[in-house]
């Protein structure tokens, strides 16, 4: 059940990483004033299109430092200073991603709120687990050095 798991996170850190390349595909197609909810859009599709895209750019790094999680899981390496640092890079992406989002509410993309609060929350409990498994880190190395 452990590497159906596994393996079941692997399938959505993939996919998550198609679902990147086709967004950076489709969004020039699909065009700003469809996907903007303001009659204007097409005035601000500079600043529209470089917020996205900076967004886009945070959820592909979030994405590769997922797959380099998943893959010091798959090592039976949990409790390690990289795994704190992979934890930490994808929950400043999420808080980034969050806080570029909110213009993009008051400006533009009305649904842009609800993207940059989940963005936000879930970079605050990564943060929080992050935390915990330096803490955890810390006890097991003490561990180790008293046997």
């Amino acid at each position: 059940m452990k590497r159906f798991s596994l393996f079941l996170s692997y399938v959505f850190c993939i996919i998550g990483g198609l679902v990147f390349l086709g967004m950076c595909i489709a969004f020039p197609i699909i065009g700003v004033d469809r996907i903007a909810t303001v009659p204007n859009a097409a005035d601000h599709a500079g600043i529209i299109c470089l917020l996205s895209y900076l967004i886009l750019a945070l959820v592909l790094v979030s994405d590769v430092c997922l797959f380099l999680l998943l893959d010091s899981i798959r090592k039976k390496r949990f409790f390690t200073e990289r795994s704190v640092q992979l934890l930490r890079s994808i929950s400043w992406a999420a808080i980034a991603a969050g806080l570029l989002a909110v213009p993009l509410f008051f400006l533009f993309i009305r649904e842009a709120l609800f993207i940059a609060f989940v963005a936000l929350f879930l970079g605050a409990v990564l943060r929080v687990v992050a935390d915990v498994i330096r803490r955890a880190n810390e006890i097991k190395e003490e561990n180790d050095a008293t046997i």
